[in-house]
Formats: structure tokens, C-alpha cells, sequence
């Protein structure tokens, strides 16, 4: 069964937050409404009041019953305009202020109350006055003899405060309709948005969300796998810290593209065919990576694990393996030595049984000082001689001449020889499974020259040879040997060229480094697995 909808404090706050924003807009757009519907409705009674008096003083007729003091035709003429124009009075009095003219008739001789005066002087005067019938908003204008002679009387018409404020409550009634209509509208929003806001955070409370946004960047930055997510543009939406490092990427990723971001082009390029990505070696700059992508056409997780380690794991155990293997021969042909030794010790031969067992003793260690003298780097002349004795064993003749005096502290040269050998003797052992490899290293000016050479049966096209990933050996991860060597030269600054090999057979590499790698280059990470090399048309 479904589990139970999760119930969040915060979109319960949101929620009544909401809804009191919306309450007291509404209020107070209403208050100033009213004020401002109050306020235009007085100025429009007075405006109105200001008109009917105007009116009513040129009446025809009327400024000459005002100056004969004809009450008799004044107050049925001024309760005729009252009934008509919906006002509460319209008094007409003389310019003392006694009426001639008064809704009761038993005010009609009294004096006016208000003001009254600036009428009396030719003026016209609107205001607001407490009366005899109540507060009332009224007008005073003078009535002049002929419409524009002397000031004979005045005209006073007004409207009770409570009729205007009948009409202000209509007004307002319309605005509480709005008002309400608004607030419901509003409340209905506020709903929807605490729904939307539920949803989005699945019922978490901000201490939640916050909580896990942690544990995400923690784990995120801690897995020692990298993670590049990317959106449909190919732009970088999340990275993680392992990501950076095996991309050395020197800026902030997110935002960019793998191109902006200067992302090796083998892999860009492998990333940017549709096709699926699953556990895919490949050499990017100078690691080996396992690749995987998975997702959508919106969204597309990568995941990098570098092998580079494991590569040099599996290249020392073939190391060990090739010891072992030699170690066996050389037991066996120990054996054998002794035997002979011990023969001619028992003929009586001392003189010549000690002689056979120098000479043999004498040949690796010779050629042991001879590397150590000749090749200043102890890493370089301890692979040479590793790669030596392995010849040996296998019947292959390494010669090895030049002498060169370059340390640079770096495993360039380890790197670049010891592809390049394990290259000849593979090519050479592949085919007839005896041969002759050469290699010579020989400092020229500020340059270390690295020439090897073997008569195997060469290269069908060198150009592909130092592409990643080209072979014609099955099995395991192929083509990196070459590729390792041509990008640690592009790195370094230096050259490398593919020749004819010994006596004009087979193959022969020239390698140019410079004695030190440019400034602020990197150290190499990784080198080709041990035999990771092609017979035939040899390849890394």
C-alpha cells in the first residue's frame, strides 16, 4: 500500500504566511479604498452642490424675487430644485443672513447658520458645517441683481453628511465584493503554491533539506571515482572533486563545456557519439580511464575510474612473472654449470672448473657495471638491464650502446624506453622468435636521442601506430604503449620519427627529448601494461 503523505511544518508556515500576506493586502487596499472612495464622494456631493446653487442663483426669476423679498414664489421654486436634485436644503437668504427660503418653514426670517460672509462679497464658498438640520456638505454663492449686478442675496444649497455617507457604504459594498473575491483568489493561490512547494520538497523540513545537501557534497567529493553529469547542451552541471583532478580541470566546470574546459578531444570525442558507453578504457592525456555514461538525451551521468594504479600493478606482476620465468631458466642453467663444474672438479680439473664458473658469474655482472657507467639515470640503466636479461632469456640479442649523462629526476625516459623495447622484442619474437633489438641513447647538445630498432617485420602504417587504441593483437587493453610515448614527447616538447630498423629491416624509432620537461609540465602517470604491444606491425 501507498505509503502515508508526509505532513511539513514548513509548507504549513509557508501556508499561513501566505494567507496572512494576502489578508492584510487585501485590507489595507480596501481601508485606503474606502478612505479614497470617501473622499471623491464628498468632493463630487460638493462639486454637484456648488453646481445646483450657481444654477439655481440665475435662475429666471429668481434674482428679482430675492431683491423684492418675495418669500411667496422663493420657496416653492427652491423646494422644487431640492426634490429634483436629491439635496437635503436649498436656502435662499439676504445679505445679512436672514432666510428667505428653508426645507422647515418655521426657519424661514431666522439667520443662516454657517458662514456665509465671502458670498455676502461677491464670492462663492463651499464647506462642511454642523446646521440646524444635522452636518452637511454645502455651497454659498451670491445672487446678483440683473446676474451680474450688486450682491442682493445668497443661495445656499447642501446634502446631509448622512446621505453622503449612504452613498459611500454603495460604494464600499462594491469594494467588499472585490475585496473578497480577491482575498479568495488569493487564499486559492496560496494553496496551490504550499502544494507545489510540498511536492518539490517531498514533505522535508529545512533542517532536512539542508542536512542532506550536506551528506550529498560530502559524498559527492569523497568517492574516488569521478562524476560529471551533464545536461542536454553538454554543459557541466555537477562534478566532483576526483572528476577535476583525473580531467585537470584548472577552472570551475560548472556552467561549461567539456571543450571549454579543455577535456582531453579522445574523450570529448567519446562522449559526444551516442552510442553506449560501458567499462571502456581509454587513454586520456597520460592516464588510462575506465569509462561508463548512462541517462537520457536531458541528462547524461559519466563516471571515470582511473586504472592508471592497476595498470602499474599488472605491469609489475608481468615484471615478476618475466623474473620468475628467468629465474627458472637461469636455475636450470645453473644446474647445468654446476654439474659441469662439479665433472671437472672430480677429473681433477681445478684450474679449469674455477675458470668456467668465473666467466660464467662474470658476463651479467659485467654488463651491469658497463649499463651503470654509460647511463647516468640508476631507473633507466636498471630497466635497460631488466630488459637485457629478459632478452637474453628469450633468445633475442639487445644491444645497447651510446652513452648518455641526462637525469631529470622524471620517469620520462622509463616510460619512453621501456615501451619502445618492449615494443622491438615482441615484434621480433612474434615472427621468427629469435632477432636482434638495438637501442642507443645518446646526449646531442641539450637533447637526450633515443633510437630503437629491431628486424622484425615493421610498421604497416606508423602514423596510426601512435593513436590510442590501434592493434592487431587480440585480447586485454591494446594500443597504449605508443600512444604513452608520443604524448609524453608532445608533453616534453620533443620529436619522434619511425624509420627503417636494423640492417634495413623491421623498425626503428628516434625518439628527441629535451635533458628537462618545460616548466609547470606534469609528471607521467601511467605507462602501457607489460606486452602491451603488436607483432607484426608493431604498435603500442
Amino acid at each position: 500500500m501507498p505509503a502515508p503523505r508526509r505532513r511539513s511544518r514548513l509548507v504549513r508556515r509557508l501556508l499561513v504566511v501566505e494567507l496572512v500576506t494576502v489578508l492584510l493586502t487585501v485590507l489595507i487596499a480596501a481601508g485606503v479604498s474606502a478612505v479614497s472612495t470617501r473622499t471623491l464622494v464628498e468632493d463630487d456631493e460638493a462639486a454637484r452642490m456648488l453646481g445646483l446653487a450657481t444654477a439655481f442663483a440665475v435662475a429666471p426669476g429668481v434674482p428679482e424675487a430675492v431683491a423684492a423679498r418675495d418669500v411667496a414664489r422663493l420657496e416653492p421654486a427652491a423646494e422644487a430644485v431640492r426634490r429634483d436634485a436629491d439635496a437635503s436644503f436649498v436656502t435662499v437668504m439676504t445679505p445679512d443672513g436672514t432666510r428667505l427660503s428653508h426645507p422647515d418653514p418655521g426657519l424661514i426670517g431666522q439667520t443662516y447658520q454657517g458662514t456665509f460672509l465671502p458670498a455676502a462679497r461677491g464670492g462663492a464658498l463651499v464647506e462642511t458645517f454642523p446646521g440646524t438640520l444635522g452636518p452637511s456638505v454645502r455651497a454659498i454663492v451670491p445672487v446678483r441683481a440683473g446676474g451680474t449686478g450688486p450682491v442682493v442675496g445668497m443661495v445656499a444649497v447642501g446634502l446631509l453628511r448622512v446621505d453622503v455617507l449612504s452613498r459611500v457604504l454603495r460604494e464600499l459594498g462594491y469594494l467588499a465584493l472585490g475585496a473578497v473575491a480577491a482575498l479568495a483568489i488569493g487564499t486559492g493561490l496560496a494553496v496551490v503554491a504550499a502544494r507545489r512547494v510540498r511536492r518539490d520538497t517531498l514533505g522535508l523540513e529545512p533542517a532536512e533539506i539542508t542536512a542532506l545537501h550536506r551528506h550529498h557534497e560530502a559524498v559527492l567529493h569523497a568517492i574516488r571515482e569521478g562524476l560529471l553529469v551533464l545536461d542536454a547542451d553538454d554543459r557541466v552541471v555537477v562534478v566532483n572533486d576526483e572528476a577535476t583532478r583525473l580531467l585537470e580541470m584548472t577552472t570551475a566546470a560548472v556552467g561549461k563545456t567539456l571543450a571549454e574546459l579543455g577535456v582531453d578531444p579522445a574523450l570529448a570525442a567519446r562522449l559526444a557519439d551516442p552510442s553506449p558507453v560501458a567499462d571502456e578504457s581509454l587513454l586520456v592525456g597520460e592516464r588510462l580511464l575506465l569509462v561508463n555514461r548512462t541517462g537520457t538525451d536531458d541528462s547524461w551521468v559519466i563516471t571515470l575510474r582511473d586504472r592508471t594504479e592497476i595498470e602499474h600493478v599488472m605491469r609489475a606482476l608481468d615484471d615478476a612473472r618475466s623474473v620468475a620465468g628467468a629465474l627458472r631458466f637461469q636455475a636450470h642453467e645453473h644446474a647445468n654449470h654446476l654439474q659441469a663444474v662439479s665433472t671437472l672438479i672430480e677429473l681433477g680439473a681445478h684450474d679449469d672448473a674455477r675458470e668456467l664458473a668465473v666467466r660464467w658469474s662474470r658476463d651479467i655482472a659485467d654488463l651491469g657495471a658497463d649499463l651503470r657507467e654509460r647511463i647516468a639515470d640508476p631507473a633507466l640503466a636498471a630497466l635497460v638491464l631488466d630488459k637485457a636479461t629478459d632478452a637474453r632469456d628469450r633468445g633475442v640479442d639487445l644491444r645497447v650502446t651510446g652513452r648518455t649523462g641526462t637525469t631529470d629526476g622524471s620517469d620520462d625516459l622509463v616510460t619512453v624506453v621501456g615501451n619502445l623495447v618492449d615494443n622491438a622484442l615482441d615484434a621480433v619474437l612474434a615472427t621468427t622468435g629469435r632477432g636482434v633489438v638495438e637501442l642507443d641513447l645518446t646526449d646531442v647538445g641539450d637533447d637526450l636521442t633515443i633510437r630503437v630498432a629491431d628486424d622484425g617485420p615493421g610498421l604497416a602504417d606508423p602514423a596510426a601506430a601512435f593513436t590510442a587504441g590501434w592493434s592487431t593483437k587480440p585480447g586485454g587493453p591494446r594500443g597504449l604503449g605508443l600512444a604513452l610515448v608520443a604524448r609524453v614527447v608532445e608533453r616534453r616538447g620533443g620529436t619522434v620519427t619511425t624509420g627503417p630498423g636494423v640492417d634495413g629491416a623491421g623498425t626503428g624509432f628516434v625518439v628527441v627529448l629535451p635533458r628537462r620537461a618545460p616548466s609547470g609540465a606534469r609528471e607521467p602517470v601511467a605507462h602501457a601494461p607489460h606486452g602491451d604491444h603488436q607483432a607484426g606491425d608493431a604498435q603500442a
